[in-house]
């Protein structure tokens, strides 16, 4: 597992976090990540490691992998964002569509219980149109153990 965060000082630079020395160490990763400024609090940043940082989607918005096959999703407009290689977005199928301000608004203050509900749907429909265009059976080998419990096939 990576964590983005963007150190500020002496000047802006993304950084990959990937080790961690306690738990504590992950949490202020993953709170650092996020930091919007002015937004969580009324300062202009929060010290990370003894460095000032901000949110790592300013830097590094798609971190990069070294998996041999990744899925970017992104809940913003991708196209409107000038992001290149995003498998599912709310461009997959455009229609019906909340504005990209709309979308970035309810990302910092939840919208209303029917309008996530509507924000979901939409989500389930750009990954089953994307589905459609991306066959699995492509991807992945019906004979390919299974992987995140610990047992195998």
């Amino acid at each position: 597992m990576s964590v983005a965060v963007t150190q500020i000082l002496w000047r802006p630079r993304g950084l990959l976090v990937d080790q961690f020395d306690s738990k504590e160490d992950l949490i202020n990763a993953v709170i650092t990540s996020s930091f919007i400024p002015g937004y969580l609090a009324p300062r202009p940043a929060t010290m990370f490691r003894n460095r000032l940082c901000i949110d790592g989607g300013l830097t590094l918005f798609m971190p990069p992998t070294s998996a041999s096959k990744t899925v970017r999703v992104c809940a913003f407009p991708a196209s409107q964002l000038g992001l290149q290689g995003i498998g599912i977005s709310p461009d997959c199928n455009p229609e019906n569509r909340a504005s990209g301000r709309e979308l970035f608004n309810w990302a910092l203050e939840p919208a209303d219980d029917e309008i996530l509900d509507r924000l979901f749907e939409f989500g389930y429909i750009d990954a089953a149109v994307w589905g459609e265009q991306n066959p699995v059976k492509d991807i992945v080998a019906d004979n390919s153990p299974l992987v995140g419990n610990g047992s195998a096939k």
